[in-house]
Protein backbone atom coordinates (compact mmCIF):
# COMPACT_ATOMS: atom_id res chain seq x y z
CA UNK A 1 0.00 0.00 0.00
CA UNK A 2 1.17 3.64 -0.70
CA UNK A 3 1.13 6.24 1.97
CA UNK A 4 0.22 9.42 0.44
CA UNK A 5 0.47 12.52 2.27
CA UNK A 6 -1.25 14.46 -0.33
CA UNK A 7 -2.16 14.32 -4.28
CA UNK A 8 -3.97 16.68 -6.14
CA UNK A 9 -3.66 18.88 -9.74
CA UNK A 10 -1.09 21.78 -9.45
CA UNK A 11 -0.37 24.18 -11.94
CA UNK A 12 2.91 25.53 -13.33
CA UNK A 13 4.61 24.79 -9.86
CA UNK A 14 5.49 21.17 -9.85
CA UNK A 15 7.08 21.23 -13.65
CA UNK A 16 5.34 22.12 -16.66
CA UNK A 17 0.96 22.46 -16.91
CA UNK A 18 -1.24 21.17 -15.18
CA UNK A 19 0.01 17.70 -13.34
CA UNK A 20 -1.18 15.26 -10.81
CA UNK A 21 1.22 15.51 -8.10
CA UNK A 22 1.65 12.91 -5.50
CA UNK A 23 3.10 13.90 -2.23
CA UNK A 24 4.48 10.83 -0.88
CA UNK A 25 4.48 10.46 3.29
CA UNK A 26 7.90 9.35 4.87
CA UNK A 27 11.46 10.24 4.17
CA UNK A 28 14.51 8.10 5.31
CA UNK A 29 16.89 11.10 4.06
CA UNK A 30 15.97 13.74 6.65
CA UNK A 31 17.87 17.08 4.86
CA UNK A 32 18.51 19.79 7.46
CA UNK A 33 16.24 22.27 6.52
CA UNK A 34 13.99 20.67 4.51
CA UNK A 35 11.19 22.09 2.96
CA UNK A 36 8.63 19.53 3.58
CA UNK A 37 9.55 18.48 7.38
CA UNK A 38 5.99 17.16 8.11
CA UNK A 39 6.26 14.59 5.53
CA UNK A 40 9.27 12.36 7.02
CA UNK A 41 7.92 10.98 9.72
CA UNK A 42 6.48 6.85 8.63
CA UNK A 43 3.16 7.62 10.36
CA UNK A 44 0.19 6.46 8.08
CA UNK A 45 -1.66 9.27 6.40
CA UNK A 46 -3.91 7.94 3.30
CA UNK A 47 -3.07 4.15 2.72
CA UNK A 48 -3.86 3.37 -0.86
CA UNK A 49 -3.42 0.43 -3.41
CA UNK A 50 -1.66 1.72 -6.44
CA UNK A 51 -4.96 0.96 -8.70
CA UNK A 52 -6.67 3.31 -6.49
CA UNK A 53 -4.10 6.47 -6.63
CA UNK A 54 -4.24 5.76 -10.06
CA UNK A 55 -8.09 5.68 -10.22
CA UNK A 56 -7.96 9.25 -8.06
CA UNK A 57 -5.79 10.12 -10.97
CA UNK A 58 -7.99 9.51 -14.10
CA UNK A 59 -10.95 11.28 -11.94
CA UNK A 60 -8.91 14.41 -11.49
CA UNK A 61 -8.26 15.05 -15.19
CA UNK A 62 -7.25 16.88 -17.14
CA UNK A 63 -3.83 17.02 -16.50
CA UNK A 64 -0.89 16.83 -18.88
CA UNK A 65 1.69 15.26 -16.63
CA UNK A 66 2.48 13.30 -13.18
CA UNK A 67 4.78 14.56 -10.41
CA UNK A 68 6.10 12.78 -7.58
CA UNK A 69 7.42 14.64 -4.86
CA UNK A 70 7.05 13.92 -0.37
CA UNK A 71 8.71 12.95 1.67
CA UNK A 72 11.09 10.61 -0.76
CA UNK A 73 9.33 8.82 -3.09
CA UNK A 74 11.73 6.10 -3.84
CA UNK A 75 11.20 5.21 -0.42
CA UNK A 76 8.01 3.55 -1.83
CA UNK A 77 8.90 2.62 -4.85
CA UNK A 78 7.57 -0.56 -5.87
CA UNK A 79 4.39 0.96 -5.78
CA UNK A 80 4.82 4.36 -7.14
CA UNK A 81 5.90 1.91 -10.52
CA UNK A 82 2.91 0.23 -10.05
CA UNK A 83 0.51 3.23 -9.94
CA UNK A 84 2.47 4.61 -12.91
CA UNK A 85 2.48 1.09 -15.13
CA UNK A 86 -1.44 1.38 -14.39
CA UNK A 87 -2.10 4.99 -14.97
CA UNK A 88 -0.20 4.34 -17.94
CA UNK A 89 -2.58 1.52 -19.71
CA UNK A 90 -5.62 3.57 -18.99
CA UNK A 91 -4.43 7.00 -20.65
CA UNK A 92 -2.07 8.01 -23.75
CA UNK A 93 1.76 8.43 -22.69
CA UNK A 94 2.46 11.48 -20.32
CA UNK A 95 5.66 13.24 -18.83
CA UNK A 96 6.80 11.86 -15.07
CA UNK A 97 8.79 14.33 -12.80
CA UNK A 98 10.41 12.91 -9.63
CA UNK A 99 11.88 14.44 -6.97
CA UNK A 100 14.64 12.59 -5.11
CA UNK A 101 16.89 13.56 -2.37
CA UNK A 102 19.42 10.79 -3.78
CA UNK A 103 21.54 10.84 -6.66
CA UNK A 104 20.83 9.04 -9.54
CA UNK A 105 24.22 7.03 -8.97
CA UNK A 106 22.74 5.89 -5.58
CA UNK A 107 19.11 5.04 -7.69
CA UNK A 108 20.89 3.16 -9.96
CA UNK A 109 23.10 1.48 -7.47
CA UNK A 110 20.13 0.14 -5.13
CA UNK A 111 17.80 -2.10 -4.59
CA UNK A 112 15.63 -3.49 -7.98
CA UNK A 113 12.27 -1.57 -6.97
CA UNK A 114 13.81 1.92 -7.08
CA UNK A 115 15.44 1.28 -10.65
CA UNK A 116 12.18 -0.39 -11.63
CA UNK A 117 10.34 3.29 -10.64
CA UNK A 118 13.43 5.19 -12.40
CA UNK A 119 12.68 3.18 -15.85
CA UNK A 120 9.33 4.91 -15.60
CA UNK A 121 10.49 8.54 -14.81
CA UNK A 122 11.29 11.10 -17.70
CA UNK A 123 13.07 14.14 -15.76
CA UNK A 124 14.53 13.52 -12.54
CA UNK A 125 15.26 15.66 -10.08
CA UNK A 126 18.20 14.59 -7.77
CA UNK A 127 20.25 15.59 -4.88
CA UNK A 128 19.70 16.49 -1.00
CA UNK A 129 18.91 19.49 -0.15
CA UNK A 130 21.78 21.40 1.32
CA UNK A 131 20.94 25.04 3.01
CA UNK A 132 23.85 26.24 2.58
CA UNK A 133 23.78 26.30 -1.17
CA UNK A 134 20.11 27.46 -1.21
CA UNK A 135 19.67 29.20 -4.46
CA UNK A 136 16.67 30.59 -6.40
CA UNK A 137 16.21 27.38 -9.36
CA UNK A 138 13.54 26.19 -10.89
CA UNK A 139 12.38 22.93 -9.33
CA UNK A 140 14.95 23.08 -7.01
CA UNK A 141 15.76 24.38 -3.62
CA UNK A 142 19.74 24.06 -3.61
CA UNK A 143 22.25 24.72 -6.32
CA UNK A 144 23.81 21.00 -6.07
CA UNK A 145 20.50 19.36 -7.22
CA UNK A 146 20.57 18.44 -10.74
CA UNK A 147 17.95 18.13 -13.38
CA UNK A 148 18.50 14.79 -15.44
CA UNK A 149 16.41 14.18 -18.57
CA UNK A 150 16.76 10.31 -18.59
CA UNK A 151 14.30 10.19 -21.76
CA UNK A 152 13.72 12.61 -25.04
CA UNK A 153 10.28 13.82 -23.47
CA UNK A 154 12.11 14.42 -19.89
CA UNK A 155 14.52 16.48 -22.52
CA UNK A 156 11.31 18.24 -23.50
CA UNK A 157 9.98 19.05 -20.37
CA UNK A 158 13.61 20.09 -19.18
CA UNK A 159 13.59 23.01 -21.30
CA UNK A 160 10.07 23.78 -20.59
CA UNK A 161 11.16 23.55 -16.87
CA UNK A 162 13.64 26.64 -18.24
CA UNK A 163 11.15 28.26 -20.09
CA UNK A 164 8.48 28.45 -17.62
CA UNK A 165 9.20 27.02 -13.94
CA UNK A 166 9.41 29.68 -11.57
CA UNK A 167 10.83 29.35 -8.13
CA UNK A 168 8.44 31.69 -6.98
CA UNK A 169 5.36 30.11 -8.24
CA UNK A 170 2.77 29.25 -5.66
CA UNK A 171 -0.14 26.57 -5.68
CA UNK A 172 -2.53 26.95 -2.92
CA UNK A 173 -5.25 23.90 -3.37
CA UNK A 174 -8.31 23.37 -0.80
CA UNK A 175 -9.16 19.48 -1.12
CA UNK A 176 -12.97 18.44 -0.40
CA UNK A 177 -12.59 17.72 2.94
CA UNK A 178 -10.85 21.18 3.83
CA UNK A 179 -7.18 20.36 3.77
CA UNK A 180 -4.95 22.79 2.14
CA UNK A 181 -1.98 22.14 0.00
CA UNK A 182 0.26 24.67 -0.59
CA UNK A 183 2.70 23.68 -3.07
CA UNK A 184 5.98 25.76 -5.01
CA UNK A 185 8.63 27.79 -2.82
CA UNK A 186 6.27 30.05 -1.13
CA UNK A 187 8.01 33.12 0.67
CA UNK A 188 8.75 32.15 4.40
CA UNK A 189 6.04 34.82 5.56
CA UNK A 190 3.31 33.81 3.30
CA UNK A 191 3.61 30.66 4.86
CA UNK A 192 3.40 32.42 8.08
CA UNK A 193 0.34 34.51 7.26
CA UNK A 194 -1.47 31.63 5.55
CA UNK A 195 -1.06 29.38 8.46
CA UNK A 196 -2.02 32.03 10.93
CA UNK A 197 -5.45 32.41 8.69
CA UNK A 198 -6.05 28.97 8.83
CA UNK A 199 -5.82 28.52 12.12
CA UNK A 200 -9.18 27.06 14.28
Amino acid sequence: MLNIAHACVTEAVNGPGRRFTVWVQGCSLACPGCFNPELRAREARRLLSAAELAQEALEALPWEGVTLSGGEPFDQAADLAAFLEGLGSARDPFPVIAFSGHALEELWDGPAPRRELLARIDLLVEGPYLAERSAALPLRGSANQRLVALTPRGLAQRARVAAEARRSGVSVVVGADGTVVLSGFPPEALVERLGRRLEP
